[in-house]
C-alpha cells in the first residue's frame, strides 16, 4: 500500500470524529491497510493485429506496421497476446523520431514486463517498455521461414496510457486537502532548482528512480551500493510477480528549473526480488540491463540512530512529477529539513523516523539522506506530519548478507563535484546526419566532446558531421568531459536511410495489386523458392500505363542483366524461370508512368516423396503457430500401401490435427481428426496408392517445434 495519496484522506475523515491532537499513530495506523497505490495511467483495450497483409518492404526486410495514438497520453505501454518471436523474428515498439526504441526477440525480452496474474507468460504474451508519447509504432519482422507459413503473427489487444499529468496537477494543487502529507507549504521543487544552490544535494538524488508498477502505478526506488541491487517499498512491490511488472526511469527529470524539456530518462526492468519486509516496508532488488544505469551512480547507507535535529534531505518521484528535491521545511525553526522524531512508530514500534520534510503520493520508497554523511538512513514511507521513514539502522541486518557484511559506502558522498550532462541532437538527410552536444551542460567548464557513431568511427568537438556508409540503424554516443576530470556519456539510437527502395517480398500466389510508378522508375520485389521448388511464374497484369518486368536469380536485374524479360507492350507480362531454389528478383521498370497494376508469383513444389519398406517419412520438424492459425502439408500415397498413420510430436502448446484423403482439409471437413490436449496427436486413414492426403494442423494454443510424420502400412 501507498500512504500519501490515501493517508491525507483518512486523516480528513479523522477530522469528523477527533480533534488533532487526537490523531495519533495508533490510530491513524489503523487505517493505513486500507491505502492504494498512487494511479498514474489507465488500460485502454484494442485489438489490431500483426497480419501479412499489412507487410511492406524496409531496408530491414519485410515488415509488419500498427500505430497506437492517445491524444494527451502521457506514456503508451503496449500490450501483446499470441506473439511469434520465433527463429529470426523481431518485434520493435518507439515513438515516432526514434528517439526512444525498444527490441524484443527470441533471444532479448529483458525490456519487456510480464503479469502474471493477467495470463502473461513473457514469451508469448507480455508487455512491452512504456513510451513517453501519446503516438506509437509497433514494428513486427516477421522470420524469413515463417513468413511463408503464416498469415498472422500476433495480437495487440490492449495497453495502459499515462495520466500523471492530471495526477500530477491533482495531486499538487491539493495542498488544503492534505494537511498529512505536506507540512505546511509545499517545499518540494524541481530538482535543476537546486543545481547551483546545492550542488551536493543535486549529485545525490542522480541514483533516485520512478517505478511504474503494472503499467499504471507509482512510487520512487533507488540505487544503493555498486552492485546491482535498489530499495523501494514492501507496499510498492511486494512478491516477485509484482517486479516482474515493473519499469524503473532514471534520469527522468528537467533540464532546467522547471523547464518544459526533459533529460534522457533510461528506462529498465525489474529483475531478481531479494528481499522483503512489511514491519520496516522495504524490498531489495535487481534489474536488468543493470549496464544501462550505471551512469547514474550509487547511494551508500548510514545505518545509526539518527539525532533530533539534524539536517536531512529527501530527493523523491512524488505525484507523477519529475524529479524533485525536498531540502527547506516552513515547519523547522532554521528552515531546513530535520529530524522531529529519532524514533517514533510506523508499521511497527519505534521502527521509524520522523520528520516535516514534504513529500506526496509516489514519494513512497524515496532515501531520506543525512546531509552529515549524504547517505541513506531511513526509508520514506509513510505520510501524516510528521512523514516517516524506517530506519536504515534496523533494515540493514535483514540485507547485510545480500552486501557481504559490508555497509555500502556512496559513489560521491559529497566530496567530488558533480559530472556534467552530456545531451545532444541530430538530424539526417539520407546517410549524412549533423549532430549538436551544444546543450551539455556542466558546473565546471565542458572541456572535451567525444562521438562514437556506433560504425567504428569517432569524432570530436562540439558539432560534428557524418556520413554513414549505409542505411541501418546505429548506437550514437556522446561522451562529454569537464575541467574537474569528471565525465557523462549520451547514446541514442540514429535510423538512417539511404533512399534506395528496399525490395519487397512475394508471398507464393499472394497477388500484390494496386502497384504504379513513374517513367524509368524500378521498384523491385523478391521471392524465396525452397529445395523441390520449380517452375517460378511471375506474372504482371491489369492497370494502365506500361511497366516492363524483369526477372533474375540472386541478385537484383537491370535493364541489361536479366534471366527473363518478355518484351511486351502493356502490362500483361509474364516470365517463367526454373533455375531450382534460392532467392529471385523481380524489378518492374516504367517504360511509361502506369497505376493499378498487380503482381503475382507462383511455383509448384514436389511431394512428399514415398517411403520405402513402409519406413516413415518426416514432414516437417519444426511446426509453430498460434490459435486459429491452420499449418496444411500435402503427402502422396506409396504403391503398396492401404493405411497412413500421420502422428505430431512435441511439448510446446496445444494443436488438433485433422488428415483429409483427397481433399482440402478443415475443421469440418476430414477424414481424421485427433484433438488430445497438447500437441501429441495421431491420425490413421484407409488410402490406395497415388491418393493425396492433406495434413492440417490448428493450434488451440501457441505452439511450436511440433514434429510430424507419416507412416504407411
Amino acid at each position: 500500500m501507498k500512504l500519501h495519496q490515501c493517508v491525507p484522506l483518512i486523516a480528513l475523515a479523522l477530522y469528523g470524529q477527533y480533534s488533532l491532537a487526537d490523531v495519533n499513530e495508533l490510530t491513524m495506523l489503523q487505517y493505513t491497510s486500507a491505502a492504494k497505490k498512487t494511479t498514474i495511467g489507465e488500460q485502454a483495450n484494442t485489438h489490431l493485429t500483426l497480419s501479412a497483409q499489412l507487410s511492406v518492404a524496409s531496408d530491414q526486410g519485410q515488415v509488419i506496421s500498427q500505430t497506437i495514438s492517445h491524444s494527451g497520453a502521457d506514456y503508451i505501454k503496449v500490450h501483446f497476446a499470441q506473439v511469434q518471436l520465433n527463429g529470426n523474428a523481431k518485434l520493435v515498439v518507439r515513438n515516432e523520431n526514434n528517439t526512444e526504441r525498444y527490441e524484443y526477440s527470441a533471444d532479448n525480452m529483458s525490456a519487456a514486463t510480464q503479469d502474471s496474474t493477467a495470463g502473461d507468460d513473457g514469451v508469448h504474451t507480455f508487455s512491452a517498455m512504456s513510451v513517453s508519447n501519446d503516438n506509437v509504432i509497433i514494428e513486427y519482422y516477421p522470420d524469413q521461414a515463417a513468413s511463408s507459413q503464416q498469415s498472422e503473427f500476433g495480437i495487440i489487444d490492449s495497453y495502459f496510457y499515462g495520466t500523471e499529468s492530471s495526477t500530477s496537477a491533482d495531486l499538487n494543487s491539493s495542498d488544503d486537502l492534505a494537511p498529512l502529507s505536506t507540512c505546511g507549504v509545499n517545499e518540494r521543487k524541481d530538482v535543476q532548482c537546486w543545481a547551483n544552490s546545492h550542488p551536493t544535494e543535486f549529485e545525490r538524488s542522480r541514483p533516485v528512480a520512478r517505478l511504474v508498477i503494472g503499467g499504471r502505478s507509482l512510487c520512487t526506488g533507488w540505487r544503493v551500493g555498486s552492485d546491482n541491487k535498489l530499495f523501494t517499498n514492501n507496499h510498492c512491490v511486494e512478491t516477485a510477480s509484482e517486479l516482474a511488472s515493473t519499469e524503473v526511469w532514471f534520469n527522468y527529470q528537467h533540464t532546467s528549473c522547471n523547464g518544459s524539456s526533459r533529460e534522457t530518462v533510461v528506462k529498465v526492468t525489474g529483475k531478481e526480488f531479494f528481499k522483503t519486509d512489511y514491519t520496516l516496508d522495504y524490498t531489495l532488488f535487481s534489474v536488468n540491463d543493470f549496464a544501462s544505469i550505471s551512469q547514474f551512480g550509487y547511494l551508500g547507507l548510514d545505518v545509526r540512530n539518527a539525532v533530533q535535529g539534524e539536517r536531512i534531505y529527501i530527493p523523491q518521484h512524488g505525484a507523477g512529477n519529475p524529479k524533485e528535491l525536498a531540502i527547506e521545511s516552513d515547519q523547522d525553526s532554521n528552515g531546513l529539513c530535520q529530524v522531529n522524531a529519532p524514533s517514533t512508530t510506523g508499521r511497527g514500534s519505534n521502527t521509524d523516523i520522523g520528520y516535516s520534510c514534504d513529500t506526496i503520493g509516489g514519494s513512497s520508497g524515496s532515501p531520506v539522506l543525512a546531509a552529515s554523511s549524504n547517505s541513506v538512513i531511513a526509508l520514506h514511507h509513510l505520510g501524516g506530519c510528521y512523514n516517516k521513514g524506517a530506519k536504515i539502522s534496523q533494515i540493514w541486518p535483514q540485507v547485510a548478507s545480500y552486501f557481504n557484511d559490508v555497509v555500502p559506502i556512496g559513489d560521491n558522498n559529497g566530496n567530488n563535484p558533480p559530472p556534467p550532462t552530456a545531451r545532444f541532437s541530430y538530424n539526417c538527410d539520407l546517410t549524412q546526419c549533423r549532430f549538436d552536444g551544444s546543450d551539455s551542460s556542466s558546473g565546471a567548464t565542458i572541456n572535451s566532446y567525444n562521438w562514437d557513431f556506433g560504425n567504428s568511427q569517432t569524432d570530436s568537438g562540439v558539432t560534428s558531421v557524418h556520413t554513414f556508409a549505409s542505411a541501418g540503424t546505429y548506437d550514437v554516443s556522446l561522451t562529454v568531459q569537464d575541467s574537474n576530470n569528471r565525465s557523462n556519456t549520451l547514446t541514442k539510437q540514429v535510423e538512417v536511410s539511404d533512399g534506395i527502395p528496399a525490395e519487397q517480398e512475394l508471398i507464393k500466389g499472394q497477388v500484390l495489386n494496386g502497384l504504379s510508378g513513374s517513367t524509368n522508375q524500378e521498384s523491385f520485389y523478391y521471392i524465396d523458392l525452397p529445395d523441390g521448388a520449380r517452375d517460378l511464374k511471375v506474372s504482371l497484369s491489369g492497370g494502365s500505363g506500361d511497366a516492363d518486368l524483369y526477372v533474375k536469380k540472386g541478385s537484383k536485374p537491370t535493364s541489361s542483366d536479366y534471366d527473363c524479360r518478355p518484351f511486351k507492350n502493356g502490362n500483361n507480362e509474364s516470365c517463367t524461370v526454373d533455375l531450382g531454389a534460392g532467392r529471385y528478383f523481380a524489378m518492374l521498370k516504367g517504360y511509361r508512368a502506369y497505376s493499378g497494376v498487380s503482381l503475382v508469383a507462383d511455383y509448384s513444389t514436389q511431394t512428399t516423396p514415398p517411403p520405402t519398406d513402409g519406413d516413415s517419412t518426416e514432414i516437417i520438424d519444426r511446426a509453430y503457430g498460434f490459435p486459429g492459425f491452420w499449418n496444411r502439408y500435402n503427402y502422396t500415397v506409396p504403391a503398396g500401401k492401404t493405411s497412413i498413420t500421420v502422428t505430431t510430436s512435441g511439448s510446446i502448446g496445444d494443436i488438433s490435427l485433422y488428415v483429409k484423403v483427397d481433399g482440402n482439409v478443415t475443421n469440418t471437413q476430414f477424414d481424421c481428426q485427433s484433438t488430445n490436449t497438447g500437441s501429441n496427436e495421431s491420425c490413421t486413414v484407409a488410402v490406395s496408392a497415388g491418393q493425396t492426403l492433406q495434413i492440417g494442423l490448428l493450434g488451440v494454443l501457441s505452439y511450436d517445434w511440433v514434429k510430424v510424420v507419416a507412416t504407411a502400412n
